[in-house]
């Protein structure tokens, strides 16, 4: 399957916004510092390298504070981050798990999850954590409705597929708009076959005095 430019330009995006979303370090209040300063201190140079594109040097920093200190809270996000921002998919997953186990609500946990999945090959596990996402976000976030789908699409489930990108396009699930739009969603992933089976199901489609031009594989 191909790897087609627009995906490299979304995970670049991420990439980017995750960093703009890393918090700074606080300024240190007089006299002692509190448990939420100190662990803010902790991560502060793991978060520079990170804004800095250092990413190997920030894992080693995490991975030996998580050697030292293995049950520090926000430890394993700060891993799962910084190996998602590194473009390693595959350990990212771990620590966002046990990110999930510690806080169960954590949105950016859930999210970075569902997309490390995603982009390690895994789709189906993908997708109850992008529907979570899609569910918190229905209409802005168009990145997580483009994203399930093409899990969908991946686990061959594609009446959601259809309606994941009838989402996203703001178009009602069963309209001609919406099973056009997967077929061009489709051929993109080189689903010849079942781009056939789009364009033929659709009854509003069906029948059409000028036949629809799909330019089949």
């Amino acid at each position: 399957m191909r790897s087609p430019g627009w995906m490299a330009v979304f995970l670049c995006a991420s990439r980017l916004m995750i960093c703009a979303q890393t918090p700074a370090v606080p300024p240190q209040a007089p006299g002692a510092p509190s448990q939420s300063a100190r662990t803010d201190t902790d991560f502060a140079e793991a978060r520079r390298l990170l804004q800095q594109g250092r990413y190997d040097e920030a894992v080693s920093q995490l991975s030996d504070l998580a050697a030292k200190k293995p049950a520090m809270k926000g430890l394993s996000f700060e891993l799962g981050t910084a190996y998602y921002q590194k473009g390693d998919y595959i350990k990212a997953i771990d620590p966002l798990k046990s990110t999930l186990a510690e806080d169960p609500e954590n949105k950016e946990a859930i999210q970075l999850l569902g997309l490390s999945y995603y982009l390690s090959g895994r789709p189906a596990e993908a997708i109850p954590q992008l529907e979570k996402a899609q569910a918190w976000y229905p209409r802005a976030n168009v990145d997580a409705s483009y994203i399930l789908g093409l899990c969908y699409i991946q686990t061959k489930d594609y009446p959601q597929a259809r309606k994941s990108f009838a989402r996203m396009f703001e178009v009602p699930a069963d309209s001609a708009a919406s099973y056009l739009f997967t077929a061009r969603m489709l051929l993109r992933q080189e689903f010849g076959d079942c781009t056939r089976s789009q364009t033929t199901s659709d009854p509003f489609l069906f029948g059409r005095t000028a036949p629809l031009q799909i330019p089949y594989p």
